[in-house]
């Protein structure tokens, strides 16, 4: 059974075999990217070929194509993720600090087009470029963080590993675009409800460029109980614009790496990204 816990009240949830405790969340608000569109100075002009010009992409200054997608999307994450720190494998507990208007719970839209997983292991086949100063990617990193034994550490996870009974842990998130956010939980009877937020009627709005930890409470994680079992966790994203034929319908590539968990999909324009991930959680 799926619990909501905190100091001031208990509630239960048919859902599964996770617990919802409370605990601080971690997320540090981003620089703000520059300008995309830098003018260039009356009168200026080139003497011979022009120079390919330079284009952010995910507030990144990089060559037009100069790399993969994923290569380009680590880039972002270990700058917006880690704020550039060379290890980010453990940190704190006392680190987790939110960014003020990190995230917010919002009421969730009511006529929102159902989103179905559609992940792919292969790699993106086109490389990351910008035009008309929107990417034609966009991508969430996700990894667990798992409060280690001395309860003062926690530890990062690809979000596809196993868990032991008892372990505590937290979701740090960052995407490349503004969305909408909940997290589903089917257990190993399969029966599938809502992880967070505990009301269905809401979603997480979270921000470009800016990771959040969830659950957004102070003093708040997850937790396995002692049932073992394969359980599934569905994480849900969406850009608030994606209803309707404007949903991207492009498979979602993963790769994985001690980090964390990478999520790329091709957005086409007109399309806006719909990310939604069921992950199997071997729980041991």
């Amino acid at each position: 059974m799926i619990s909501f816990f905190s100091s001031a009240w208990r509630r239960p949830l048919a859902a599964g075999m996770l617990a919802l405790f409370l605990l601080p969340s971690v997320a540090t608000a981003a620089d703000a990217p520059p300008d995309k569109d830098a003018a260039e100075s009356p009168g200026a002009e080139s003497s011979g070929a022009e120079a390919p010009q330079p284009k952010f992409i995910w507030g990144i200054l990089i060559k037009f194509a100069a790399s993969k997608a994923f290569e380009i999307f680590s880039e972002w994450a270990f700058k917006n993720m880690f704020q550039g720190m060379a290890s980010s494998l453990t940190f704190t507990r006392d680190a987790a600090v939110s960014a003020p208007g990190a995230a917010a719970l919002a009421p969730a839209q009511k006529s929102a087009t159902p989103i179905v997983p559609n992940i792919t292991d292969s790699a993106p086949a086109a490389p990351l470029v910008a035009e008309s100063g929107r990417e034609n990617y966009q991508g969430v990193h996700l990894a667990l963080l798992v409060l280690q034994p001395d309860g003062q550490m926690f530890k990062v996870r690809p979000i596809s590993e196993g868990f032991k009974s008892g372990e505590k842990f937290r979701i740090r998130l960052g995407a490349t675009f503004d969305g909408e956010l909940s997290l589903d939980n089917i257990d190993p009877q399969g029966k599938r409800g809502r992880l967070y937020p505990a009301n269905a009627e809401q979603v997480v709005k979270i921000r470009s460029s800016t990771p959040v930890i969830l659950p957004l409470d102070k003093d708040s994680y997850f937790e396995f109980d002692d049932v073992a079992g394969e359980e599934k966790l569905v994480i849900t994203l969406r850009d608030p614009r994606a209803q309707g034929e404007a949903v991207a319908q492009a498979p979602v590539h993963r790769q994985e790496n001690a980090q964390g968990t990478g999520l790329l999909q091709e957005v086409a324009a007109g399309k806006y990204a719909a990310i939604a991930e069921s992950i199997a959680l071997q729980h041991r």
